[in-house]
C-alpha cells in the first residue's frame, strides 16, 4: 500500500496542469502501461492482504464493510487490466463509492470494539473527508461539466489511501502484541508460593498449678507430724485438768 501511494505521488510529479481535467481512467488510457495502472493493481493487491488480515484478527467488518471492500478491491483489479477508458471511469467510480462507504460503517464498528477504538477518531474524520470528496467528485461529474473532475479524484483516491493506511497500522499494532504476549508468558516462569500454615498455638503452662500461694502455707510431710503430735499432747493435758478439777469437787 506504501509502495502504490508512492507510485502514484511520482506519477503526478511533473505533471501539467491540463492534465488535472482528465480523470483517472483517461490518465491510465494515455500512459498505457505506466504508473497509473502499475499503482492501481498495487493498491487493489494490497487492499485484499489487508482484507485478510482483518478476518484473520476477527476484526469487525462482517457484513457490508467487507463487500464494500471487496468491491473496491475487484473494480481497481478491472480498472488496471482494462484497455477500455470508459470501463477504467466506470470502475474508478465504484471504487471511490465503495471505499467511501466502507469507511463510513467502520468507524461505527471500530468505536464500539476495544481494540480498534484508538483509530475511531482519525477514521472518522478521514470518513468526513471521504464523504465530503464523493460529494464534490458527483458535482462535478454532472452539474459541474467536468471540470477539475482529475483533481476531485486523485484528492478522494488519496483520502482513502489515507484510511486505509490508518487500518493497516493499528491492524499491524493488534499483531505485535498478540505475539509478544504468548512469549512473555512462555519466558516468564510460573511463580510457586508455599503454603501458609498457621504456627500451632502454645497454650501457657497454669502457674497457679505449681507456684504455691501466698495465702497458703507450705507444709512439709515433717512439719504435719509435729503439728498433729503438738494438738494430741494440748487435748490430753486440757483433759487431764478438767478431769482433776471435777474429782477435787467431789
Amino acid at each position: 500500500m506504501l509502495v502504490a501511494s508512492i507510485t502514484m505521488a511520482v506519477g503526478r510529479i511533473g505533471v501539467p496542469l491540463d492534465a488535472l481535467h482528465l480523470t483517472i481512467g483517461q490518465s491510465a488510457a494515455l500512459e498505457r502501461g505506466g504508473s497509473t495502472e502499475f499503482a492501481m493493481a498495487l493498491l487493489a493487491l494490497s487492499s485484499l492482504g489487508l482484507l485478510a488480515g482483518l478476518r484473520a484478527v476477527r476484526a469487525p467488518v462482517s457484513g457490508w464493510p467487507e463487500r464494500l471492500m471487496l468491491t473496491w478491491v475487484v473494480s481497481l483489479t478491472v480498472a488496471a487490466v482494462s484497455p477500455v477508458t470508459a470501463v477504467i471511469d466506470v470502475m474508478i467510480a465504484i471504487a471511490l463509492a465503495s471505499l467511501a462507504g466502507t469507511a463510513a460503517l467502520m468507524v461505527r464498528r471500530f468505536g464500539d470494539d476495544e481494540l480498534w477504538r484508538p483509530v475511531g477518531r482519525p477514521l472518522e474524520w478521514l470518513a468526513l473527508g471521504a464523504g465530503g470528496g464523493l460529494a464534490v467528485l458527483t458535482y462535478v461529474a454532472f452539474p459541474g461539466h467536468r471540470v477539475m473532475i482529475g483533481l476531485a479524484e486523485w484528492a478522494l483516491l488519496g483520502i482513502e489511501v489515507a484510511a486505509l493506511a490508518v487500518v493497516a497500522v493499528q491492524l499491524v499494532r493488534i499483531t505485535l502484541s498478540s505475539a509478544v504476549s504468548p512469549a512473555a508468558t512462555a519466558v516468564t516462569p510460573p511463580v510457586v508460593t508455599a503454603p501458609v500454615t498457621a504456627a500451632p498455638s502454645v497454650t501457657p503452662f497454669p502457674l497457679r498449678a505449681w507456684v504455691p500461694s501466698a495465702r497458703t502455707p507450705v507444709r512439709s510431710p515433717a512439719m504435719s507430724a509435729s503439728v498433729s503430735m503438738a494438738m494430741t499432747l494440748e487435748t490430753a493435758t486440757t483433759g487431764a485438768g478438767r478431769s482433776t478439777g471435777v474429782l477435787s469437787r467431789h
